[in-house]
């Protein structure tokens, strides 16, 4: 399987010009034959967007942006970044997603479980924590899919209870 990494430089808040990078990158990746290409955490609106995500609208704009990329991904998988609605009764209302296409169709929504609030970070503010883990099956290999802190896992200094790589392992994924 041939994946194309794109790590690029997001501006915080800059929906429009963030989402006409991760195209151009999308589209970069096609002339290469690339099956995959991944992008960063919140690479729509940029890392960390902070007090940007009380405004509805702001999320609506993203979301936006996220079908805009799932209609790019014809022949190839997307991985992005994006706040995302929670529709829990209980809890915050944003999820910080990874959102997985091919073909124009969603495979799947991954949500982060591991939301830091030391140092600058202060994502369990904005964010509801995930609590379930399931792989997702592409082109014939089984994917753990993570959001940043979600794969830490530094043997003697533990920060979390839950280690969410630890539950994906249950499922035997082929691709990490």
């Amino acid at each position: 399987m041939k994946i194309a990494i794109s790590q690029l430089n997001y501006i915080i808040g800059d929906i429009d010009g963030n989402t006409a990078k991760i195209l151009d990158e999308i589209s970069n990746a096609k002339k290469d034959n690339a099956d995959l290409i991944v992008f960063s955490e919140l690479a729509v609106c940029g890392y960390p967007p902070k007090d940007l995500l009380d405004y509805p609208n702001f999320i609506d704009r993203c979301e936006s942006a996220v079908e805009l990329i799932g209609e790019s991904s014809e022949n190839i998988g997307v991985i992005f970044g994006a706040p995302s609605w929670s529709n829990l009764e209980r809890g915050k209302r944003l999820f910080n997603s990874a959102y997985f296409f091919e073909d124009k169709k969603l495979l799947k929504r991954i949500d982060k479980t591991l939301l830091p609030t030391y140092d600058i970070f202060d994502e369990y503010r904005y964010f509801e924590p995930n609590k379930t883990f399931e792989c997702v099956s592409f082109r014939g290999e089984k994917l753990a899919i993570t959001i940043c802190e979600d794969l830490w896992n530094i043997d003697n200094q533990k920060m979390y209870k839950l280690i969410p790589m630890d539950e994906l392992q249950k499922e035997n994924p082929t691709l990490m």
